[in-house]
């Protein structure tokens, strides 16, 4: 059995990207391999804060393989349609709220909601990086 690398895709976000209910402003977002509960591949959202003084945890979500696939497909649908999209299943609940000065992707719903504001040209990139890990992580392993 091969030990792949860990992969690690840092998404340059502007002054604009801020993460609630916290108020916790991002430099990056960090896209990391993760696992469901199931052991299955997942993508895992982490954010990079400018400051963090009360030392919460970097996780903003993790999304399973097809769920990360549904939520950039949601991103880019948002940005070129103008308008709110979503991805339901089972273990993933997330909207993408088109506003005219940016997005909010909500994460989560009740007491464990994460909301991230986020501009324009930040979340093609953040569409982009997370098609990207998908992809790694549906790659067949090397023989």
């Amino acid at each position: 059995m091969s030990a792949r690398s860990k992969l690690v895709i840092n998404i340059e976000v502007d002054d604009r990207t801020v993460l609630f209910p916290d108020g916790k402003f991002l430099s990056h977002i960090a896209l990391h391999e993760g696992e469901t509960s199931e052991g299955d591949g997942a993508v895992r959202l982490e954010g990079v804060f400018l400051f963090n003084e009360s030392r919460l945890g970097p996780e903003i979500a993790c999304l399973a393989v097809e769920d990360a696939r549904e939520f950039a497909r949601s991103i880019l649908d948002a940005v070129f349609q103008g308008r709110t999209q979503h991805v339901l299943s089972e273990a993933a609940k997330v909207a993408v709220v088109f506003n005219p000065n940016g997005f909010v992707l909500r994460f989560g719903e009740g007491a464990v909601l994460r909301e991230l504001f986020i501009g324009s040209p930040a979340i093609v990139r953040l569409a982009q990086g997370v098609l990207r890990m998908a992809d790694r992580l549906s790659a067949l392993p090397a023989h």
